[in-house]
Order: C-alpha cells, then structure tokens, then sequence
C-alpha cells in the first residue's frame, strides 16, 4: 500500500487523467466514472490534505471497485483505462 507516496492533488489528477473523471467541487471532490453512460464508481477524494490515511485510501480503493494494490497500480502508471474497464466488466459477472 503506497498511501503516503500520494497526495489528494496526485490521486485526483489520476483518476481525471487515466479515468476521465469529471469532479464536482463542493466540501470534497466528488466524481462518477461513467461507462456507456452510465455511472458504474463514485470516489470521493478529501480537500486540503497533504497525504492521505490509509482507511481513507483503501475506502478510495473500494469506491472504485479496486483491491488497494489494483489502485496502486492506478496511481503508479501501470494501470490505464481499458484495464480498468476490463477489471470492472470481470467484477459485473
């Protein structure tokens, strides 16, 4: 688990990136991952923290349907959208 390695700027700057979530601005930064039109994950990443405690990043994690190495994984590169994808489709059944 590499939770003190990122920031919420990193984290959200990923999942915008890598997942092209849109974020809504409000007391967190709340945004869907949407395939096919429809919302499959919602994350909610804190604001104003510099590093993030490790309930809250396996709670991130899990929001996006991801074990906490899969998320790694995400944050660290080697994860792109169509694995995403795949690993979403392969929970659905």
């Amino acid at each position: 688990m590499n939770y003190s390695k990122f920031s919420t700027f990193v984290v959200k700057n990923r999942c915008e990136q890598k997942l092209k979530i849109e974020f809504r601005s409000g007391k967190e930064f709340n945004g869907w991952f949407v395939l096919n039109n429809i919302k499959i994950a919602r994350i909610t990443i804190p604001k104003g923290r510099k590093s993030i405690p490790p309930k809250t990043y396996k709670a991130m994690a899990k929001q996006l349907k991801l074990n906490v190495a899969q998320f790694d994984d995400l944050l660290n590169c080697p994860l792109g959208y169509d694995e995403y994808v795949t690993i979403i489709k392969h929970k659905a059944l």
